[in-house]
């Protein structure tokens, strides 16, 4: 005879539980940040396209709606002429900075040898963590001096698939990184 009081007075709990819960709303300070990797050539070769197609389709789309958009410039475009040229025009309402996506030619420009995998994005060839410190630390160097040659200062956002607490730490103590993004699964 108890076994059925027991389910009313539990469905009883539950509704009243979920009825008086306070309801949580955003608070003040909350924040939604548009970022857009943007990668060079390197790769692109593969599906034939061109790296600034998707791109200037981004930029209508965020500038029709007014909205401001971190572009993450993988060290590989910050190399390429073109790609630096549109950005360079981009309105200053729009944060540039660097995705850290590994590629053969920012490791040939860092010196460090490419860790080919069978994949191009297998982890040990596309992630920072991949490298030694020291390799990464030739890699960090490279991007970042390359950005502020191009744009004129160091960049304050980056974003990767993985970044290591050590590579952040640095970047943020030499260079003034002020905010990560971690893309774990596109």
């Amino acid at each position: 005879k108890t076994k059925g009081k027991k389910i009313p007075v539990a469905i009883v709990f539950m509704a009243i539980f979920f009825f008086l819960a306070p309801i949580s709303l955003a608070s003040e300070n909350s924040f939604v940040n548009i970022v857009n990797p943007v990668r060079g050539k390197d790769f692109w070769g593969l599906k034939n396209q061109e790296p600034l197609t998707a791109v200037k389709e981004q930029l209508k789309l965020i500038q029709e709606n007014n909205f401001k958009a971190t572009w993450l410039l993988r060290p590989d475009a910050i190399f390429d002429s073109q790609i630096v040229n549109y950005f360079k025009s981009f309105p200053p309402n729009q944060e540039l900075g660097i995705f850290l996506e590994v590629t053969p030619s920012w490791t040939q420009r860092a010196q460090v040898g490419y860790h080919q995998g069978v994949l191009w994005h297998d982890a040990q060839s596309v992630f920072l963590s991949g490298y030694t410190f020291e390799e990464r630390k030739k890699l960090i160097e490279i991007a970042f001096e390359n950005f502020k040659n191009v744009f004129g200062h160091y960049p304050k956002s980056v974003g990767a698939w993985h970044l290591d607490a050590k590579s952040l730490e640095y970047m943020q103590r030499k260079y003034g990184v002020n905010s990560a993004l971690i893309c774990a699964d596109q």
